[in-house]
């Protein structure tokens, strides 16, 4: 086994380079939001929220590529917290329309600020156009994850 340092920027495997980012950004993603008592994922669902008032728990389960049941429990959780709230669907009873309250302003501008630094430096030493070459790929790359996981997770 070669024991040689990688250099920044040599080819890694794509598994383990995303697993090194899920991980080491939710870490960072945890301990930017802790203080609020959320988790890194519902700072990203509090972020879709604000920029999409009114949208439905099934709109947000769809854009964060999780299942409703998870969803579910995190608007519980967000709810109970005060940082969304909840309006019943004036064209579907069933269903719900989510909402920022005041509280979470905070929270979000919070959440800009850490999105914005944390995006800088993972794009540390790229260019523009590698940045935009590199969000094209990694939207094929998550499309095609959709596809594997709509199928039942075979491979």
């Amino acid at each position: 086994m070669d024991n040689k340092k990688k250099t920044a920027g040599a080819p890694i495997d794509i598994q383990l380079g995303f697993s090194i980012i899920h991980r080491h950004g939710r870490i960072m993603n945890d301990r930017a939001v802790k203080r609020f008592r959320l988790s890194g994922q519902q700072m990203g669902y509090l972020k879709y929220i604000a920029d999409h008032k009114g949208t439905s728990q099934e709109e947000l389960a769809k854009a964060m590529r999780i299942d409703k049941g998870a969803i579910a429990k995190a608007v519980k959780d967000m709810c109970a917290k005060g940082y969304v709230y909840r309006e019943p669907n004036p064209h579907d009873r069933r269903a719900y329309c989510l909402f920022p309250t005041e509280k979470s302003k905070k929270i979000s501008e919070c959440g800009e600020k850490h999105y914005e630094e944390f995006h800088k430096r993972l794009t540390e030493g790229m260019s523009d156009e590698e940045v935009e070459q590199f969000k094209v790929l990694l939207g094929k790359i998550t499309d095609n994850m959709a596809k594997i996981m709509e199928r039942g997770n075979d491979i």
